[in-house]
């Protein structure tokens, strides 16, 4: 719903133009349809970081805050070190409704990108 802002949120780089590939992402999410109300954030090295991009939206009045980890791996960023963040801006927040999904890896079309990178390194 328009009540819902959605954070990606990657781990950031020392590299600009590194960081600059999550916009483009970002932009490619925003097009479908109920999915404008969405930002990037940096766990480290670039800004905004994840408590920044959380403040963003909720002060445009947003109530539900959803945190996707672009991550690829269940370490310890996604495991730990993320949740210890929402669990204190949930304290921060207490009227805002926190959803933190399963990072990239976890899901399976993963493997069929991995599959169509090596096809088109091959040809």
């Amino acid at each position: 719903s328009c009540k819902t802002g959605i954070i990606i949120l990657s781990h950031g780089s020392k590299l600009k133009k590194a960081n600059a590939s999550l916009d483009k992402t970002v932009q490619m999410i925003r097009k479908k349809p109920g999915l404008d109300t969405i930002v990037p954030a940096y766990l480290q090295f670039f800004q905004p970081d994840l408590e920044k991009g959380i403040k963003g939206l909720i002060a445009k009045g947003l109530q539900t805050i959803i945190v996707i980890p672009f991550f690829l791996f269940n370490g310890n960023h996604v495991m730990r070190d993320i949740p210890h963040i929402i669990k204190k801006e949930r304290a921060k927040y207490p009227g805002v409704d926190f959803i933190y999904t399963k990072n990239l890896g976890e899901d399976t079309r993963i493997a069929d990108i991995a599959s169509d990178i090596v096809e088109e390194a091959i040809i």
